[in-house]
């Protein structure tokens, strides 16, 4: 069974919609894309295996994969984009990560680790990666 692990990346720039569109849909990475990631923030959220996962978006049974769908469907549908870190976008996100009755065990961090790095990189664009670049 596999694990996916689910890193946080707090981009400070924004991202163009070509940009946007080669990381959705997981082509090579363009020269600007590489760049973006390199010098993000990173906090690693928690990870999941292919039992946590729902085939209704909000409702997978991790704190994890809550989160990486929620960061899909805005980043994917209307237009491709890495998607603002605004007050909505962080309460959505916090809300996500709360524990439900029917989560299943899995590696996460604490609540206030989540907070903390939302509070900190408000008006950042945030990215769902699997891992951060060497040396983190």
């Amino acid at each position: 069974m596999s694990d996916y692990r689910l890193w946080l990346a707090a981009i400070p720039q924004p991202l163009s919609v070509a940009d946007a569109r080669v990381y959705w849909n997981l082509k090579d990475p363009t020269p600007a894309l590489t760049e973006a990631l390199a010098g993000a923030a990173y906090l690693y959220v928690g990870s999941w295996q292919e039992t946590h996962l729902s085939e209704h978006p909000q409702s997978g049974r991790s704190p994890a994969v809550r989160l990486f769908d929620w960061l899909f469907l805005r980043g994917t549908i209307d237009e491709y984009q890495a998607p603002v870190l605004d007050p909505q976008l962080r309460d959505e996100l916090n809300a996500l990560y709360r524990p439900r009755p029917d989560d299943l065990p899995s590696e996460s961090v604490a609540d206030h680790e989540l907070e903390s790095f939302l509070a900190g990189h408000m008006a950042w664009c945030l990215l769902p990666e699997e891992t951060p670049p060497a040396g983190l």
